[in-house]
């Protein structure tokens, strides 16, 4: 047995007390002799008897609860290798009370005086016994204390994620962050190891772990440890960890877990099954604010102000035109008071200088960064307010953007949100469709708010009648949108039939155009025919389907009025995703479709389903890629929607409402993010959270040569020079004294695809006639300082598979040996001193009581 705070161990010698108060308040009662007390002698000699038992177990049980209480506060631990030998010392000791209880019955009852004597003697041999099982086990049982002299093993980590970066606010008016406050306490833990100790120091990266070669190397290593933007899991370094350590042959192994207890740290592993190594001892030091004296500083370092992740509804906007962003703006704060704080946020620009980045003497020079925009909002505690900020016009290509608040804050990485715009190339769209008015129409909700004839507009359309494709030179189309096709389709094999309708070659060379990478958006409507009779649920190869331009057609479905209206079933999918960047979601019920085809997608062929009617398994718009023939050539891509847009003749204007009803938004966004996907412009993903992966632009649209667009693989090729350079994020690196790893990179055998996002920021990409890059910003989640719970920790890791700890002077360093976690006895010695408690209140009244009726 250990006593974790063994100094309240002489708390026992209170006991002394109550055997000092019961012998000094003994007093000799005064004789008086009444003639007729003789013929109560008998009788009182027996009361007599009575009263010094109680008075004697009354006694014992002030001496119990004192000592009780004295043992309960020094936090007794036994090894839970022994727990069955302080099981069967506490039973012998029950036992022994049980045999005393039973001779003070026998007294009192006069049941005969060498019954109660040999009743005690048996008592008192078991209370012997227990006492000498009790002193032997204690005296040959491994130390579980801090004081523990024996060598161990141990691995520290240290928790380094994005909430180690936050302030903590000093008595002194001084702060420091979290992550030096958790290297002083694991440099602590580091002193006071044992001569002989193994050490190991790791944090939430993944760099390799191994023991140290000495002390001073692993506090070199605590000393270079900064906060990590995309850090591990906590629970995949302590798996490491553990493994490392059941790699010592020391006997004593402990893991010691430095962090804040920060959720979005300990929360997402929660849900995984509870961890208990039964040969390695866990200790968790707790990093905190708790301890600064000054309330006013540490009210002060409660507050943190957030940006949230900057939303552009428009994911290809065009050149010369303003770009709104909005972004919302929040208080967390834990300070009893509600505040409220007016805060200002502030939208820049860096300049596009072909020039810059660059290293000059040894410095890294950015380009220029302007402020375009600035507003102020109110904001209180646990909310949030919506702000508009406003971009000016901006010309082709890559630029980077930056949306911070002015002032200083507990957090500084959630102060500042990076944006990363690319302005392509506007792609060529061929709108095919009988109706004139139609085309325009599209064509006008695709380039809004521009003319489509304007040379500033965000995509060139062009509009053919389906009499004129034999014309159109396919070669010099992006995507083709087909307003209510005329497709003859056989309802057996599903083979588009040449005819009245629109010839097959016609349709080949819309196949010919999505599989060289270009897009297709077919809006099926009353010139669409099914020649004769499909059959519901048929099965098809998968080779066929893909093969088709189409999914399998069933047949033409009207809907009983007021009809039916669409229903989201993947919002992620690229084509609705500008749909869920809105802060109002849109009210489909308000646009009822009363007629659409009923088609079944092969989803082994691909297709998913993007939309389908509320209340049937009937999709409204389906969409799949399709793989290029060319090795490095981009994907083609087909949506097929089961109703027809913009439904404005007098053929198709009683299929649907989607347009024509009042305040059409929903189906105008919809048609875009329809033609961003199929044109490729919504492919780019160049703002990112840290660890995702962000896709940029092959090609740099600001350098055109006769309309075209010259890639950066060509431009390497052509000079001669490296392709392009990477710049990594250098705001939060500079401040830590970190190096600035610059390298050369090949965009385009990339695919324009870049990994290397654990930083935040601004990346830079740079190189012959190349002049882009990507935004990286810290998840939402770190923006909130909520904490687990020691409940949420018995959970993971078992009630008593663990230790807490506030100190690294007082963390326990014992190093748990052969599989055998240490049992808190805290709980039960309390419990045992609230039940002797009761018992001593119980007999004293009826003490007192009984001795008053006796006077």
């Amino acid at each position: 047995m250990t006593f974790f705070n063994a100094t309240l161990i002489l708390g026992t010698l209170a006991a002394v007390v109550p055997i000092a108060l019961h012998l000094l308040a003994r007093r000799e009662p005064q004789r008086v002799v009444f003639p007729g007390v003789q013929f109560l002698r008998p009788k009182l000699s027996s009361q007599r008897s009575r009263l010094r038992i109680r008075r004697w177990w009354l006694l014992a049980l002030r001496v119990l609860a004192v000592i009780a209480l004295a043992v309960a506060l020094a936090r007794p631990h036994i090894d839970s290798a022994l727990s069955s030998t302080w099981w069967t010392v506490g039973l012998m000791g029950l036992t022994g009370v049980g045999f005393l209880v039973l001779a003070s019955v026998a007294v009192v009852r006069g049941m005969g005086r060498s019954l109660a004597i040999g009743v005690a003697v048996a008592g008192l041999v078991a209370l012997l016994a227990s006492l000498f099982l009790g002193t032997r086990t204690w005296a040959t049982s491994g130390e579980l204390s801090a004081g523990n002299s024996q060598p161990v093993a141990i691995a520290l980590l240290i928790d380094n994620g994005p909430s180690s970066m936050r302030l903590l606010a000093n008595s002194n008016r001084t702060s420091t962050s979290r992550l030096e406050q958790a290297v002083r306490e694991a440099a602590a833990v580091i002193e006071r190891l044992p001569e002989g100790s193994r050490l190991a120091v790791l944090d939430r990266s993944a760099t390799p772990i191994g023991f140290a070669l000495d002390a001073a190397s692993a506090r070199l290593r605590l000393a270079q440890m900064k906060p990590l933007a995309n850090p591990l899991p906590v629970q995949e370094r302590m798996d490491a960890a553990i493994e490392l350590l059941r790699s010592s042959d020391l006997p004593g192994k402990q893991l010691v877990v430095v962090s804040d207890w920060n959720a979005a740290s300990w929360k997402p592993s929660a849900q995984t099954p509870a961890m208990q190594p039964d040969d390695v001892a866990i200790s968790m030091l707790q990093v905190d604010a708790s301890e600064n004296g000054d309330a006013e500083a540490l009210a002060k370092s409660s507050i943190n102000r957030f940006l949230s992740i900057p939303k552009l509804v428009d994911a290809a906007p065009a050149p010369g035109v303003s770009i709104p962003i909005s972004v919302s703006v929040g208080l967390d704060s834990s300070a009893s008071e509600d505040p409220s704080f007016n805060v200002t946020v502030q939208l820049s620009l860096y300049e596009r200088d072909p020039s810059l980045p660059v290293i000059r003497d040894g410095e890294l020079v950015l380009p220029r960064l302007r402020g375009v925009d600035r507003a102020s909002v109110s904001v209180g505690s646990r909310s949030q307010a919506d702000v508009v900020l406003t971009l000016p016009p901006l010309n082709l290509g890559t630029h980077h953007a930056v949306i911070e608040l002015v002032g200083d804050d507990a957090f500084a990485w959630d102060d500042r949100r990076f944006l990363t715009i690319n302005v392509p190339v506007p792609p060529r769209v061929l709108l095919v469709g009988e109706d004139a008015d139609e085309r325009r129409l599209l064509g006008s909700a695709l380039t809004a708010p521009k003319a489509p004839d304007d040379d500033g507009a965000g995509f060139r359309v062009a509009g053919v009648a389906y009499s004129d494709l034999s014309a159109v030179d396919w070669q010099l189309i992006d995507a083709v949108a087909m307003i209510d096709p005329p497709i003859q389709v056989d309802a057996a094999s599903q083979a588009i039939v040449s005819g009245g309708g629109l010839s097959k070659g016609s349709v080949d060379q819309l196949i010919e155009l999505s599989r060289r990478g270009g897009g297709v958006v077919m809006m099926l409507g009353p010139s669409t025919e099914v020649l004769g009779v499909a059959k519901t649920g048929a099965r098809e190869s998968v080779e066929d389907a893909m093969g088709r331009l189409l999914p399998r057609l069933v047949r033409s479905w009207r809907v009983p009025s007021p009809g039916t209206f669409w229903e989201e079933r993947l919002p992620s999918h690229p084509i609705l995703r500008p749909l869920t960047l809105l802060d109002d979601q849109p009210p489909w019920s308000a646009f009822p479709v009363n007629r659409y085809w009923q088609t079944e997608p092969n989803a082994e062929a691909g297709w998913q389903t993007l939309i389908q009617y509320a209340g049937t398994p009937h999709p409204a718009i389906v969409a799949r890629t399709i793989e290029s023939e060319e090795p490095l050539g981009n994907s083609g891509r087909v949506a097929v929607l089961t109703t027809p847009l913009p439904a404005l003749t007098a053929a198709t204007r009683s299929w649907n409402q989607l347009f024509s009803a009042a305040d059409a938004w929903p189906a105008f966004v919809t048609w875009r993010g329809l033609m961003q996907w199929a044109t490729g412009v919504s492919d780019q993903a160049t703002t990112v959270l840290v660890g995702a992966t962000a896709v940029v632009p092959e090609s740099d649209a600001a350098n055109q040569t006769n309309g075209r667009v010259t890639s950066a693989e060509e431009n390497a090729v052509g000079t001669g020079e490296p392709s392009v350079r990477l710049y990594p994020p250098m705001a939060e690196t500079s401040e830590l004294d970190g190096e600035l790893a610059i390298r050369e990179v090949d965009v385009a055998e990339r695919g324009g695809v870049f990994p290397e996002t654990n930083e935040v920021g601004t990346t830079f990409l740079r190189g012959p006639d190349y002049w882009g890059g990507y935004s990286t910003n810290l998840d939402p989640v770190w923006s909130q300082d909520e904490r687990v719970t020691e409940s949420e920790m018995d959970q993971r890791f078992g009630a008593e598979q663990w230790m807490p700890s506030d100190s690294g002077e007082r963390l326990s360093i014992q190093g748990r040996v052969g599989g055998s976690p240490p049992v808190s006895l805290h709980g039960p010695m309390m419990l045992l001193a609230v039940v002797v408690f009761l018992a001593e209140q119980l007999l004293s009244n009826r003490f007192y009581r009984t001795s008053g009726a006796a006077a």
